[in-house]
């Protein structure tokens, strides 16, 4: 597992760089098979949007659920044993003037984890209309829930291939349109729940 950054937010939200043979594995499993679509389930105003849960392999699962645990290493003041169940995963193809509005996930538990994989970038996001030295083209917009003066709870990123975050459920995160190529954005998301085993419960 390679080492991973801690960005605080009020709330944590950890950056892994996943090796560039799991992104081939993932990319070429997208490419090379016919998957369902998947938009009736995501807020992206996106077309090209597609199940991939079923035909990842043993190796990029394992991956993601040891992500998802070391960041609740990074909360063990918590001592409740959560288990982490990998839900759902999708790929987002964004093309030009498409995006995704900010939004937060759920799955069939309260607590869980989402995430962020970079699978693939275009050459250029096109034009900025304004402000070009401030620029927003395809970048991902992540806002935390805290707030107020002297405080920082938004983080917008560009995108590099390889980069993974992961966040709470509860956190927004979008992406800004782009324009004037054909090339594609590519990303993949994968939910985690985090069930809490009761009948293991720790009390102090």
């Amino acid at each position: 597992m390679s080492n991973y950054q801690v960005l605080h937010l009020g709330q944590k939200i950890l950056k892994f760089n996943v090796p560039q043979k799991m992104i081939d594995t993932i990319n070429k499993t997208y490419e090379e098979n016919t998957l369902p679509k998947h938009n009736n389930y995501l807020a992206g105003k996106i077309e090209k949007q597609h199940r991939i849960t079923e035909h990842l392999t043993d190796e990029v699962k394992d991956y993601f659920g040891q992500c998802f645990s070391l960041y609740l290493q990074e909360h063990n003041f918590l001592r409740l044993p959560f288990k982490v169940k990998l839900l759902d995963a999708w790929i987002n193809e964004m093309q030009e003037n498409e995006y995704n509005p900010m939004h937060t996930h759920r799955g069939l538990s309260y607590l869980g984890l989402s995430s962020v994989l970079c699978l693939k970038v275009p050459s250029t996001y096109g034009r900025e209309y304004s402000t070009e030295h401030s620029a927003c083209n395809g970048l991902l917009d992540i806002i935390a829930n805290n707030g107020g003066m002297f405080s920082n709870n938004q983080y917008r990123h560009r995108l590099s291939v390889g980069e993974l975050f992961i966040f709470p459920y509860d956190i927004s995160h979008g992406v800004y349109p782009f324009n004037n190529t054909k090339e594609t954005r590519r990303t993949m998301s994968f939910n985690c729940d985090l069930p809490i085993e009761l009948s293991q419960r720790i009390i102090t």
